[in-house]
């Protein structure tokens, strides 16, 4: 007997502990600058933010982790924050270009800057069967990142906290 798989749907994650959260933090609150509607198909939380020094670390060990686990080099193609207050959530959407699929990115994906008590779940939403979906959610902390398809439609919960939730977004593509 065979068995054949018609759909997987992974998501990986890995904690990072050599990266200065406060750093990037602080960056984001200083530099940050809203993304234009044109940009952007979810409400008002991101941001444009200049890379730094503890940015690249983040991105060189993710591509490195991705790397020794898949065997796989990533490019980044773009990168941004989510800065939330206090009951701002994230509406259900993916990451690809609708216009030019060519261009999509392969991997997405969320590193948690700063993630206070009760600041929202991301949610991971995917099909079972044309009529049904299924929900899976993550509890995100500091110090996580979390890789996922492109193509997998999310979103994030309600910051229930009094503080402002931050996460950086990032997509890459897989290297031919």
């Amino acid at each position: 007997m065979e068995v054949y798989n018609l759909i997987t749907i992974n998501f990986c994650c890995n904690d990072i502990k050599n990266i200065n959260n406060n750093s990037l933090k602080d960056t984001i609150l200083k530099y940050s600058k809203r993304m234009s509607e044109d940009i952007t198909d979810t409400r008002f939380e991101d941001f444009t933010f200049p890379s730094t020094p503890e940015l690249e670390l983040l991105i060189n060990k993710i591509k490195e982790d991705y790397f020794k686990k898949f065997n796989k080099k990533i490019k980044l193609l773009d990168y941004w924050s989510q800065i939330h207050l206090p009951n701002e959530s994230t509406n259900l959407h993916n990451h690809i270009n609708d216009s030019n699929i060519n261009d999509s990115p392969d991997i997405s994906g969320v590193y948690y800057v700063s993630i206070p008590e009760n600041a929202g779940k991301l949610v991971f939403e995917y099909p079972i069967n044309q009529y049904q979906t299924k929900k899976y959610y993550f509890n995100s902390c500091v110090g996580t990142y979390v890789l996922f398809p492109s193509t997998l439609n999310h979103y994030v919960t309600k910051n229930l906290s009094s503080e402002k939730r931050i996460a950086i977004s990032f997509n890459f593509k897989i290297e031919k």
